[in-house]
């Protein structure tokens, strides 16, 4: 059985979106939503399983940035030293309807997320003039994200598969640990619609290419969190829309083993607002890039390793390393 994957990826997207406010005002942080999934899929993406398949799939995902980013790119001064680390334990259910009725010529299913992540922060003393020393929130239990897919039989060339893909529009729930008074926060107390195309293209025997463009709007966070009190003028926050791709090329080394190079991209399209007033320059950006590996280790099961260095980061902590290890059963 093939790669049966869908959303799963925990980042720590977390971006100041700082604005002109009442002085001695504290502006809230705007960020895109916690779990977009950055690299968390790679090798043979397109891939799924047969009508009436059940696949349980687990992640553990680490993240360590030492750097924020601002919207040119530089480091920003706001922070000194920052130090913060992000490890996600991703648990996912996906059932295929056993049915050969067909959804836009494809196979119907479900998908149900749950993340579970801690996460640290430390900054040196602030030098002198402005500094921030942030209040991560700890360790919680993510937002839920439901999806429903529909998964296409692989196309032929020859007699032989050549082309295969997934669709999925999914819903992010605000069902994680969240707290008004933390700057770092492991829910996003808002909803987020998404959706995802994920392919792959088989360049013979033992090549294939994999891509997945991904969307997500987000809506209105009507609880803006800080650690210091906010302007009472601010009632909500909006992060902005957003679209990224996960790029994937393997080789077949063996016949248990796949290496290769994977990569995403991150692109927010619109400004993020405040009360509905538009943040100029708070758009985020990222590219990660490095290895990866895929082994089968069973009939029924298949482990991916994919590591990431992030580089070209506009208004987020860049992370210097990004380590995602993926299993999958299928029953």
């Amino acid at each position: 059985m093939q790669n049966f994957s869908s959303l799963a990826r925990w980042a720590i997207p977390f971006s100041l979106a700082l604005c002109t406010c009442n002085a001695g005002a504290v502006p809230p942080a705007v960020n895109l939503p916690n779990g977009l999934n950055l690299g968390g899929t790679s090798f043979l993406d397109g891939f799924g399983g047969q009508p009436g398949d059940l696949a349980l799939q687990g992640y553990y995902s680490y993240t360590h940035s030492t750097v924020m980013r601002t919207e040119n790119g530089d480091s920003s001064p706001l922070f000194n030293q920052p130090k913060v680390t992000s490890s996600a334990y991703i648990f996912q259910t996906l059932y295929q309807f056993p049915t050969t009725t067909k959804v836009m010529g494809g196979s119907p299913g479900l998908d149900l997320m749950i993340p579970v992540v801690n996460l640290n922060a430390s900054f040196a003393p602030p030098p002198p003039g402005p500094g921030l020393s942030l209040q991560p929130i700890g360790s919680g239990v993510g937002d839920i994200t439901a999806g429903l897919f529909v998964q296409w039989d692989p196309a032929l060339v020859d007699g032989n598969p050549f082309f295969v893909a997934r669709a999925e529009v999914f819903a992010m729930m605000p069902t994680g640990r969240y707290s008004p008074r933390a700057d770092m926060n492991i829910g996003n107390n808002q909803w987020a619609l998404g959706a995802m195309v994920a392919t792959t293209f088989l360049l013979g025997p033992k090549w294939e290419v994999s891509l997945r463009p991904q969307y997500v709007y987000s809506f209105k966070n009507t609880d803006p969190a800080s650690s210091l009190p906010l302007d009472p003028w601010v009632a909500d926050t909006q992060a902005g829309q957003a679209a990224s791709i996960n790029f994937a090329a393997s080789y077949k080394a063996a016949q248990w083993l796949r290496i290769g190079l994977n990569g995403y991209y991150l692109r927010q399209l619109t400004d993020d607002q405040i009360n509905g007033q538009t943040l100029r320059g708070s758009r985020e950006t990222a590219l990660g890039f490095g290895p990866g590996f895929m082994a089968d280790v069973g009939k029924s099961d298949k482990v991916w390793l994919n590591l990431y260095r992030e580089t070209s980061v506009r208004n987020r902590f860049s992370n210097d390393a990004v380590a995602t290890l993926r299993w999958i059963h299928i029953f």
